[in-house]
């Protein structure tokens, strides 16, 4: 059976049960990846590695469909909250911020499937 993507934006809920900050850390890795392997099944990308999340964003932010760019720009942001969750140990990360990462994850799948007719 083929991976869904979003499952790991219902995992990152899960994660908003824990109390710790690796808890949060965690919640907000997940949702982005749920976000960005949602969108990049769809993308004719074929390219691997590091390189894909700058590739994906760059498709996004030069698409004609004014959402596919917004969904670019968020997810582009959401990456940055992933890396500071992932590598700089020395900021905390606040719960609050987990509930603010995982609506902006669900909204930029829905801005992505949401095509503007040109």
């Amino acid at each position: 059976m083929r991976f869904n993507p979003n499952d790991f934006i219902k995992i990152s809920k899960e994660l908003k049960t824990g109390c710790t900050e690796a808890h949060y850390r965690t919640l907000i890795n997940r949702a982005y990846y749920g976000a960005f392997g949602y969108i990049r099944e769809r993308l004719p990308i074929y390219t691997d590695g590091i390189s894909v999340h700058r590739e994906v964003f760059r498709f996004l932010k030069n698409s004609p469909d004014k959402n596919e760019k917004k969904a670019g720009y968020k997810l582009e942001f959401l990456f940055g909250r992933r890396i500071d969750a992932d590598y700089k140990y020395n900021i905390e990360i606040k719960k609050f911020l987990c509930e603010d990462v995982i609506s902006e994850a669900e909204a930029i799948i829905l801005l992505f499937d949401k095509k503007v007719d040109l």
